[in-house]
């Protein structure tokens, strides 16, 4: 987020500059094979108006969504992206968390 604090992030999507006061989202680095097809979005700024018709839009988010749940499988943090590109902690992580409270 700080490149897009900076005023210093294009979008990944569009190719224009985003605005330090433009919604945007900085999509999380979770693809390592620079041969993925969806690699190049992953670690990515986006104007999020941009994100939310993106085309493979679905895809991206079920791709780390279906990761997440690895991770999370393997002691990971529970997280899942939602369909506007915020990633939050997981259901799991949520019902977790209420019963330590308890």
């Amino acid at each position: 987020m700080e490149r897009i604090r900076a005023g210093r992030a294009y979008c990944a999507l569009c190719g224009t500059a985003i605005r330090p006061d433009d919604d945007a989202l900085l999509t999380p680095d979770f693809l390592a094979a620079d041969t993925d097809h969806l690699w190049r979005f992953a670690d990515a700024a986006m104007h999020r108006a941009c994100f939310l018709v993106w085309d493979r839009r679905k895809e991206f988010v079920a791709r780390y969504n279906r990761l997440a749940r690895r991770w999370a499988a393997l002691g990971g943090s529970p997280t899942r992206m939602t369909s506007e590109g915020d990633v939050v902690a997981s259901a799991v992580a949520e019902r977790d968390e209420s019963a330590t409270r308890q």
